[in-house]
């Protein structure tokens, strides 16, 4: 019996009545004609408090051990971590500028595609220049040449 009274039943209405609240403070602030940025800050923080909640008390998690308060923080701090990381990016290079000249790997000037010019039909088209001399052929059967 011992055990059975140290466990306690969350106050569900308790943290129904903070969720209401959360949610009505959400409403209120987002008519309030804040800034931008005052407005998304204060919307995530309260967002973030309501998922506190419903985590610690609907999930149970204020009952567990530490260990799996840590398994579930963790992700988030490192999904938040790599957000404010990459979000630089994503603000000041975007939308990126096509170059207006591609250079080739191995060029050191672009390659002129624009300029190069296809024979009309009848007319003749140029020989191409003279390839290296051929390498003599393989004997047939196989052996050292």
């Amino acid at each position: 019996m011992g055990a059975a009274a140290e466990h306690r039943e969350p106050n569900y209405m308790g943290v129904f009545w903070a969720l209401l609240v959360l949610t009505l403070a959400e409403v209120g602030v987002f008519y309030m004609g804040l800034p931008r940025l005052i407005l998304i800050v204060s919307l995530i923080l309260m967002a973030l408090a309501k998922a506190g909640l419903v985590a610690a008390y609907f999930m149970h998690l204020a009952l567990e051990k530490r260990t799996l308060a840590l398994i579930v923080i963790s992700p988030l701090v490192l999904s938040a971590v790599i957000i404010i990381g990459l979000t630089p990016d994503s603000v000041f290079n975007y939308p990126r500028k096509a170059p207006d000249r591609w250079v080739l790997p191995g060029h050191d000037t672009p390659s002129d595609h624009e300029g190069t010019q296809v024979p009309a039909p009848g007319e003749e088209e140029q020989a191409p220049p003279a390839a290296q001399p051929s390498q003599p052929a393989a004997p047939v059967d196989g052996g050292p040449a």
